[in-house]
């Protein structure tokens, strides 16, 4: 028997795929690639928005650090100065994707940055990702920041309360991912 007619016997024995069984492995292989990205980029997102809650939680320390500083130095009353100043000038070093402070958004907006707006006295964070996220309702491509008092509240025994700042969206939003 000569190479041509052994590899002719062996291609009968192992015939080829038809055409019905490569559009089935096809659109399997592509059903799969399409799950395996919605994944890849949901989980970008919830990335994304765990680093958002982290900055600002790191922020929120940094501010009850200056605030125990402030009291414990018997200056309590200096901490209203920080309602409206920029959160980041409190940390030991900013997020690595904050442009500064700024008098105007870029333009086009730059995705996964922070900046703080010196007109509004706002810290404004540019998602990337953003299907999942909604402010006050509706779409949106950015979240904005800033410190706030809480109210004073009446106290019966006639002590002076000091209100304790956060830095708190300026409009509630919903991040949720499933």
């Amino acid at each position: 028997m000569g190479p041509v007619q052994g590899r002719a016997q062996a291609l009968a024995r192992f015939p080829g795929f038809t055409l019905v069984e490569v559009l089935v492995v096809t659109c399997v292989v592509a059903l799969l690639f399409g799950v395996a990205l919605d994944r890849m980029l949901r989980y970008q997102e919830l990335a994304e928005r765990t680093a958002v809650e982290l900055n600002v939680a790191a922020m929120n320390v940094a501010l009850t650090s200056k605030f125990s500083a402030l009291l414990a130095g018997g200056r309590g009353e200096l901490i209203e100065r920080e309602v409206g100043a920029n959160p980041v000038a409190l940390l030991a070093r900013p997020p690595e994707n904050y442009l500064g402070e700024l008098f105007a958004p870029p333009q086009p907006p730059t995705p996964r940055s922070w900046y703080f707006d010196r007109q509004a006295g706002d810290l404004v964070y540019v998602a990337n990702r953003n299907r999942f996220l909604t402010v006050s309702g509706q779409a949106a491509e950015s979240l904005r920041f800033g410190i706030v008092l809480p109210p004073a509240g009446a106290r019966r025994d006639g002590l002076r309360e000091l209100r304790q700042p956060w830095v708190q969206p300026r409009a509630p939003y919903s991040w949720v991912i499933d």
